[in-house]
Parts: C-alpha cells; sequence; structure tokens
C-alpha cells in the first residue's frame, strides 16, 4: 500500500493585505478581485458549450478536451507568446494552474499536420482567431512542433534518465512521419530512428533535440517550436534522484534540453518551457546565453492566462446552473494572487464543479497535505508552528522570496517559504518588484480550502506523535469536560513520546506549542489562537466553540454545552512537586489577573473554562476551574 500523508507519520498597483477573514471561522464570500478593483480586467467567454460538454476532470491536452469538454477560453496567451521577442518563454505556475492545457493549446494551434493524419483543430470560436484583425492566423497550423513532458521526472527518484529518454524517444517516432525529404542527411535520420526505437546510445539520446530541430526546419522550410511540460521536474526530485553511480539528472536534462535550445538559435521561432521553479531554467539560460522571458507569478506578464478568474468562475456556475454557489466557490477557492488579478486554481473548481459544488471534505483534501508534507520534507514543532500563526485570523509570514539564479545566502527556513509560495499552498498581495529577491513579502493562505489542509497536517502529526493515539482522544475529551486527572495523565504520556524538551530543556516554548498543537481538531471548536508574540510571558491560549464543522469526523466527542476555553501556562526547571503544583495554581490565577478571558462568550459558547499548566521538564501539573 502506498504511502500517504494519513499513514506517513504513523511511522502593479502597489498591493495590500486583505483583511477579509473572520476571527474565528476564516471565512471570506466577497470576490478578492472586487474587494482590490481588479474585476474589470477580466471577461470570460466558454469554449464548446454545448449542453452535452462534460467538464475536464483529470484532462490536460487541449486537443482531446476542445471537441468533448468545457472549456475556459485562454487562446489569448498564444497572442502572448507569438509576440515574445526572447527566444525562449519560461511560465512557472503551481501545480494545477493550466500549464499542461496551455502549453498543449499552443501546440493545437501552431502545428503542421502531418500528411495523411487528422486535420486541423477549429479555433474559430476563440478569442485568438478575430484578434488584432485576424493577424495570429497567419501562423496557424505553421510549424513542426516538438513537445516534451518531463513532468513525471519528480516522481521517478533515480529513474529521471528513463523519463527524459522515453518523452525524447516518443516524440522522435511521432515526428519521424516528417523527415521523409530526400536532401536530408542520412546519418542523422538514421539517429532519429535509433532513438525512436530506443536502440540509441546515452551520448545519441543527449544529443538528438539538436538534431531533430535541424532536420525538421530542413524538411518543413519553416522554423520549429519547441513545447516542454515539467523542465524543472528534474530539479524538483534531484536530492532522490542521485543515485550510487553519484549521476545527477539536472544535468543531463541541461546537456539534453538547453545545449540544444542554445545551437539551435534561430532554427527554433520560439520555445515554451512550464514548470514551478524558474531558478533552473533562468541559471542554464544565461549560462547559455539565451534571450528568455520568465514569467513567475509575482509577474504580470501573462498573469491572467493561469487560473480561473472571479467572471471565469461564475460562468462555469452560470453554465451548470449553480450560479447561487459563488460565494461558496469564492470561499473555499480563490485567494491566490498572480501578478495584478486574484484567480483560483483552476483544478480545484472543475473538482468544486464536478461534486456538485459541494464543499470539499477530509478525504478529498489528504492529497493537499501529502503534497504540502513532501515540500517541506519533514515537519517539527518549530515548522510546525509556522502553520499555527499562519491559521491564525489576517496570518501571514513576512519573508523573502528566492527566485532568483544565485542564492547562495538562502537559509532552509526562506528556501521552506519559496518552495510553499511556488508549490501554491501560500500566496502574496506583494507582487510588485518581481525582480528585488531580498524584499520582505507577507505570505499568506490563499482560501479555506488550504487552511482546512494545513488544520489535517497540523492534526494527523499531533496524533501520531503520540504512541497511542487514545491518548490524544483522551486529553482532548478531558480538557473540554474539565476533568483534570484525565488530562494530566494524558498529557503526561505525550510528553514522553513526542519528546518534548528534549532538545531546550530550559524552554518554555515546546511544552505552549505542544499545548496549542493538541487543541486542533477539538471538537465543536475553532482553532486555537496564542498570544505567545504579545511579549512579557504570555503563554496563554485561547478555543472558541464554534456551530461550523468542517468534517463529520469533527463532531465526534462534541459536547451540546461548550464553554470558552482559556489556558495558561508557566514552566520552570527548579521546582519541586509542590512547586509545580503551585506553578498550575499561578497560571490560573494570572488568567483572571490578566484578564485575559474578560470578553463576551461567543455563541454556541456557554460559560468560561480556565485551565492553569505548570511543567518542570519532566512532569506537568494541571488545574481547572469551570465558571
Amino acid at each position: 500500500m502506498p504511502e500517504t500523508f494519513a499513514s506517513r507519520y504513523c511511522c502593479a498597483p502597489p498591493a495590500r493585505y486583505n483583511g477579509h477573514r473572520a476571527a474565528l471561522e476564516g471565512e471570506f464570500t466577497v470576490s478578492e478581485q472586487v474587494n482590490c478593483g481588479f474585476i474589470h480586467a477580466f471577461g470570460a467567454r466558454l469554449l464548446n458549450h454545448a449542453d452535452n460538454a462534460a467538464l475536464p476532470v483529470d484532462v490536460h491536452d487541449f486537443s482531446d478536451a476542445i471537441n468533448r469538454c468545457l472549456l475556459i477560453d485562454k487562446t489569448m496567451f498564444i497572442a502572448d507568446v507569438l509576440d515574445c521577442d526572447a527566444s525562449v518563454v519560461v511560465c512557472c505556475r503551481p501545480e494545477g494552474f493550466g500549464k499542461s492545457m496551455n502549453l498543449s493549446m499552443l501546440r493545437a494551434f501552431l502545428e503542421r499536420p502531418a500528411v495523411g493524419r487528422a486535420g486541423r483543430i477549429s479555433f474559430a470560436d476563440a478569442q485568438i482567431w478575430d484578434a488584432d484583425s485576424g493577424r495570429y492566423r497567419d501562423e496557424y497550423a505553421c510549424y513542426p512542433v516538438i513537445s516534451l513532458d518531463f513532468s513525471g521526472a519528480a516522481r521517478r527518484g533515480a529513474a529521471v534518465a528513463g523519463v527524459v529518454r522515453d518523452a525524447l524517444s516518443g516524440e522522435c517516432a511521432r515526428l519521424l512521419a516528417l523527415l521523409e525529404a530526400p536532401d536530408l542527411a542520412r546519418d542523422k535520420v538514421r539517429h532519429i530512428e535509433r532513438v525512436a526505437r530506443g536502440a540509441a546510445s546515452e551520448d545519441e539520446v543527449a544529443s538528438v533535440l539538436g538534431v531533430l530541430i535541424e532536420l525538421l526546419e530542413i524538411a518543413c522550410d519553416e522554423q520549429v517550436v519547441l513545447l516542454v511540460d515539467g523542465y524543472d521536474a528534474a530539479w524538483l526530485g534531484r536530492a532522490s534522484a542521485r543515485g550510487a553511480s553519484g549521476a545527477d539528472p539536472a544535468g543531463l536534462l541541461d546537456r539534453v534540453l538547453f545545449d540544444a535550445i542554445a545551437a539551435a538559435g534561430h532554427s527554433l521561432r520560439f520555445a515554451c518551457l512550464m514548470g514551478e521553479c524558474p531558478g533552473p531554467a533562468e541559471a542554464a539560460l544565461s549560462l547559455h546565453g539565451c534571450s528568455y522571458y520568465l514569467t513567475t507569478p509575482l509577474s504580470t506578464w501573462c498573469d491572467r492566462w493561469f487560473g480561473f478568474s472571479d467572471a471565469e468562475v461564475q460562468a462555469l456556475l452560470n453554465h451548470a446552473g449553480r450560479e447561487e454557489y459563488l460565494d461558496d466557490a469564492r470561499e473555499w477557492l480563490e485567494g491566490y494572487r498572480f501578478g495584478r488579478d486574484y484567480c483560483s486554481n483552476p483544478a480545484r473548481v472543475i473538482g468544486f464543479l464536478d461534486r456538485g459544488c459541494t464543499a470539499p471534505v477530509c478525504a478529498d483534501l489528504y492529497g493537499y497535505a501529502d503534497c504540502l508534507s513532501k515540500v517541506v520534507a519533514g515537519w517539527n514543532l518549530d515548522r510546525l508552528s509556522v502553520l499555527f500563526d499562519l491559521l491564525e485570523a489576517h496570518g501571514c509570514a513576512e519573508v523573502p522570496l528566492c527566485l532568483g539564479t544565485a542564492e547562495p545566502d538562502v537559509s532552509p527556513d526562506d528556501g521552506m517559504w519559496t518552495a510553499l509560495y511556488l508549490s501554491g499552498f501560500l500566496t502574496t498581495d506583494m507582487t510588485e518588484e518581481p525582480e528585488h529577491g531580498d524584499r520582505l513579502r507577507a505570505l499568506r493562505l490563499p482560501n479555506k480550502e488550504l487552511r482546512q489542509a494545513l488544520r489535517l497536517v497540523i492534526v494527523e502529526w499531533f496524533e501520531c506523535a503520540a504512541e497511542d493515539i487514545r491518548d490524544v482522544d483522551a486529553f482532548r475529551d478531558g480538557l473540554c469536560r474539565g476533568n483534570e486527572d484525565t488530562v494530566k495523565r494524558a498529557l503526561s504520556r505525550i510528553l514522553g513520546d513526542a519528546g518534548i524538551g528534549e532538545t531546550d530543556p530550559d524552554k518554555p516554548l515546546p511544552y505552549h506549542l505542544l499545548l496549542q498543537g493538541l487543541c486542533f481538531g477539538l471538537p465543536g471548536y475553532a482553532n486555537p489562537a496564542s498570544r505567545r508574540k504579545c511579549g512579557a510571558g504570555r503563554w496563554d491560549i485561547q478555543v472558541f466553540p464554534t456551530g461550523a464543522v468542517f468534517d463529520i469526523a469533527d463532531t465526534i466527542g462534541m459536547l451540546d454545552e461548550r464553554p470558552l476555553i482559556t489556558i495558561n501556562m508557566m514552566y520552570d526547571p527548579d521546582v519541586d512537586a509542590l512547586g509545580l503544583e503551585l506553578l498550575a495554581v499561578q497560571s490560573l490565577l494570572d488568567i483572571e489577573r490578566d484578564g485575559i478571558d474578560e470578553i463576551r462568550v461567543p455563541r454556541p459558547g456557554v460559560g468560561r473554562m480556565r485551565w492553569g499548566f505548570g511543567f518542570d521538564g519532566q512532569h506537568v501539573a494541571t488545574v481547572c476551574q469551570r465558571l
């Protein structure tokens, strides 16, 4: 059974931050575009909007989708690429934002069909057809196109070389029909044939792309278009891909791809590379002296051709007769900022429509949580505390985004933030001056779906940090019911299992983070809020009752009458057993002294419950007061 998130742990204009989220639930239903005045920039046009057109669920090829699926018209992306002066266009966006669909759309528009094969795909109803008095029609079905997909390389580890070889072999076989001109060099044609049959040497595979470009230009008497999906996949998986041989798959892809692009010169009409990380392409293209245009999620160029605008989501809902679910779609899916514009993840919008416009449940988000864990490459309490902060109302992290070619001083934490941003788990409204890599940008969670995915990561980590999940259940149940002995016994066992205090035995922070983390997933309660960053020894936590339930599992153990829970703690490694009990009592008294819970209890809460905890590095004392 493959390892999954659920099983692993058991072993532009000046941007402004948008604070539209309710303190308890993190909900926002007004469009980000409307709030920031960008709605005028969007229009929406549907392609193939017949009544029987299906949604493109798990369909990423434009040629496959255009005749049977309902599509958003993004064809003006073709115009932007054709108008670009650079010989190489690099587009970087997170997974699910239409990179593969846009790349295959370029191929469908530009590729010259082989003799005796199916005819052209109609673009007569698309925006590109009549744009600028129809001048883009001059390049319609005009070029030989090489289309390579390396996106599987990140999942293949040490087999990256096989992914590269298979992609080149398949494309050589597909294009052999165009290489029948009598004036082509026979030794070079045989080179292509050997790669197509899988009989070529490693050197022949590494050099075949340049040969293929050369022969196609001669045979078709036209420049060649090169399209590459997942160009950065070998870099994404390079750490695990270095085997005992020490081979570097990124170096292999550099020889196969970028050497060929640099050598091709004017033989290429252009090359378009799609991926998530801009650094590898920027470094390689700069080293080879190639002219290129790079667009990242910070860039304004092509910003509206990746992701669905508010108007486009509304058009899809209107077509499905589900226009009343627009606010739900905004709340769960919108909030990403690319360049000047806000958008939603197309794959998630299509999934939302395919589910009948129902909100996701835990099972729908395990894949998201799994990907998140892979990006971070291992959680600990410090890294989890970052998620705690992001899940606070208006939570954000001010960090630099290291997107450039040379980042010698990038810390592991800064690299983690950049990876989370490029993977689509975080976004920023501060997209101006993208060239300034050292500028601090406020990263935030884009929408409720990501908030719930991150919540799942936290809940799962703490449940699996305990050797027996029943201890976590006992802690949560005892906390809600005011049972001091149950909470003390369960927390004592969890402290030992999780190794809290082993690395920083003289610091209270790990104990506070443990208490806060265990309060995520408390049945009938919102995410816990902490004031640990307020200074002056503030180690208090509050958990507010809520009527909003994300998943049916959240109702297990939920009480009818739920008080506002306030937790405070004190830490002293030098106290004896009596002193430990006094620490807990003093932390409880400080709740009243500091007026921590002097607020109106929000509905559906009933009353207040105060908890005091004392820690000495090895033991815990608890005391509870119900008001």
